[in-house]
């Protein structure tokens, strides 16, 4: 089990729409970030559901997964996480667009994921399409975007994130 410390630190000032850039030590992980040339090789969303947080204050985080689109806790997909993760806070300007950004970001679960449009990437970038998502692309249509889908590490240059923080 990882040490979430800094991830404990963190947890308050985390909102729905924020963006997570995950860094997984795995072959795939290696593999995505060297067709990218990229330091990270997943991207997910912050989501809070303030109705169910308790007196724990539960933060949970969206994302495209082999087996689809899914809602997780976040502490413990941090305490089983193999890497290390970066959290990217929305822009001020953009405060007034985290409730759309969940409402957008709950729509797509259950989406299956996106194989052909991973293969397709070798060759080239590939349209958004909410048919079947990979993980940058989820967060890509979550934040109202439309157009080529971008890589996880492109994600942070959409223009609409605050300078990330480790925390994992």
């Amino acid at each position: 089990m990882n040490d979430i410390s800094k991830y404990l630190e963190l947890k308050d000032q985390m909102k729905t729409g924020d963006l997570l850039q995950w860094r997984s030590n795995s072959v795939i992980g290696a593999l995505i970030r060297w067709k990218t040339d990229s330091t990270v090789n997943h991207s997910s969303l912050v989501l809070r559901l303030t109705e169910y947080e308790g007196l724990e204050r539960r933060r949970f985080t969206t994302e495209a997964l082999s087996n689809g689109t899914v809602l997780s806790l976040l502490s413990r997909r941090l305490e089983q996480f193999d890497g290390e993760v970066w959290w990217h806070p929305l822009i001020d300007s953009w405060n007034e667009k985290r409730q759309a950004i969940g409402e957008a970001a709950l729509s797509l679960i259950g989406i299956p994921y996106d194989y052909q449009s991973i293969a397709d990437q070798i060759f080239g970038k590939v349209s958004a399409d909410a048919q079947s998502l990979f993980c940058s692309e989820y967060c890509f249509l979550a934040y109202g975007f439309k157009g080529q889908a971008p890589a996880p590490g492109d994600m942070i240059r959409l223009g609409i994130f605050k300078e990330g923080v480790k925390i994992l």
